[in-house]
């Protein structure tokens, strides 16, 4: 006898594919502590951490699409230490390695982690009967009472899993850094989305001409005055006093 194609068969497919529908944990960016910073002389410092869907447990369903779609979700905390506001995709050169990189816009890398949805339509054909009996003869059931417990699975997985890829949406959206203008002094929280075979330090560099060279920081030498030599004073010649003469008295005669 050929193999049927039953409710029975199609839900334990399911349930060996999909399981049910995954939550989904949000990252918090600036609730991570375990940053990782490349040195740099840059004026704008960027701290990174791999594996950002595992930081606060959960999110098995987004781990395995990451893994499956080549992506390595990264929370990053930017700093702009100079005293200019700047741009983030303007202004700034984003190295993996030693090579610039461009990250995934957020929508399409929160597109590509989704969890499936319409998959758990297959739960519709859950709908067991209990108290049946079965024919000897044909094999088919006959009475009993049908249990529509699919329509109510199904809703709740494709509610649960559209609700997740919602959150995971919004949350890469809301820190998304392009185009974020970055005010001098400031620390701004994202997430990046890199489509790479593996991980690689990182670094953000100021973009070569974007700003005058005064805006960086950099330590002000103190001017260096001059030592100023005491005047001299020319020494004065002491008046030089004449000789006087003295008188020369004639010799007188006496009278004879």
């Amino acid at each position: 006898m050929k193999p049927r194609f039953t409710p029975s068969l199609a839900v334990g497919l399911l349930a060996l594919t999909t399981s049910c529908a995954g939550s989904y944990t949000a990252i918090q960016p600036s609730r991570i502590a375990t940053y990782t910073s490349t040195p740099s002389t840059s004026p704008v410092e960027l701290a990174y951490q791999f594996d950002a869907l595992r930081q606060q447990g959960g999110n098995k369903k987004y781990i395995k699409k990451e893994a499956k779609n080549g992506y390595h979700v990264v929370a990053v905390r930017v700093t702009n230490k100079s005293d200019r506001e700047i741009n983030f995709s303007r202004d700034i050169d984003l190295l993996y390695g030693d090579r610039p990189v461009t990250p995934t816009p957020s929508i399409a890398a929160a597109h590509d982690l989704r969890q499936g949805v319409v998959i758990y339509l297959l739960y519709l054909l859950l709908n067991p009967r209990v108290g049946a009996t079965t024919d000897p003869r044909t094999g088919a059931l006959t009475g009993g009472t049908t249990l529509p417990l699919g329509p109510f699975i199904a809703g709740g997985n494709m509610l649960g899993a559209s609700s997740a890829n919602t959150n995971l949406r919004k949350e890469f959206a809301a820190h998304d850094l392009t185009n974020r203008n970055i005010k001098p002094g400031e620390t701004v929280y994202g997430i990046m989305s890199m489509r790479e075979i593996s991980v690689a330090p990182m670094r953000a560099e100021l973009r070569t001409g974007t700003m005058p060279a005064a805006a960086l920081v950099a330590p002000a030498a103190a001017p260096t005055v001059a030592p100023t030599a005491a005047p001299t004073a020319a020494p004065t010649a002491a008046p030089t006093v004449a000789p006087t003469a003295t008188p020369t008295v004639a010799p007188t005669t006496t009278p004879q």
